[in-house]
């Protein structure tokens, strides 16, 4: 059935009010200076990369930053929804990553982005966010909590480069540390015969 001249209106208007409202939005936001800090999250990567990457940069006097993989970029003078898609096209066009998704955050709230990054034997691995306080027990139950194949005695993290295990088989033990930012927790698979687990 053919639109009509009523509706082809209506979704002209839409539209219109679209394109009006993304203006606005941009317009209300600051633009970037030379010295400013800001927090970046990357997500739709692979959850090392999203950790690495997902931090607090500050602009050069030049009005540059360094990205991982990335050449310095000059990003003095754009707002933060540009900056976030110039980020998300530069990673495209290096072919880098194929669906990366970026969110600036300016003020208060750039200090608070902290991640961690929980893989293998959960019912859903992936990048949570970090509160004060917050424990192994805690961002493992944010990610489902174990899978059925998981050995929850030989749970590894992984922060600044050193690892250790911890035996979270039962929920009230001292195993339950606390966690940090860019820490990464793999849980094992639990074998089937033998007893033992494999990474």
């Amino acid at each position: 059935m053919p639109p009509t001249k009523q509706n082809c209106m209506r979704a002209y208007v839409m539209g219109l009010f679209a394109v009006l409202g993304l203006a606005m939005v941009s317009a209300q936001e600051p633009h970037l200076e030379n010295g400013q800090s800001f927090g970046l999250r990357l997500a739709g990567v692979p959850a090392d990369d999203s950790i690495a990457i997902s931090q607090t940069y500050t602009i050069s006097d030049g009005g540059t930053i360094k990205l991982l993989y990335l050449e310095e970029m000059n990003v003095g003078g754009l707002r933060p929804s540009e900056l976030a898609r110039k980020i998300e096209e530069t990673y495209k066009t290096a072919q880098i990553f194929t669906k990366p998704n970026v969110v600036i955050t300016l003020g208060e709230a750039a200090g608070v982005q902290r991640y961690a990054s929980i893989l293998g034997e959960v019912k859903t691995p992936r990048t949570v966010g970090i509160s004060p306080g917050i424990t192994l027990i805690d961002v493992i139950a944010q990610c489902g909590g174990f899978s059925p194949f998981a050995d929850a005695r030989k749970v590894k993290l992984t922060r600044a480069g050193k690892s250790t295990y911890h035996n979270l088989s039962q929920t009230d033990t001292k195993e339950n540390i606390k966690i940090k930012s860019k820490d990464i927790i793999t849980v094992p698979i639990r074998r089937l015969f033998g007893g033992g687990t494999t990474e």
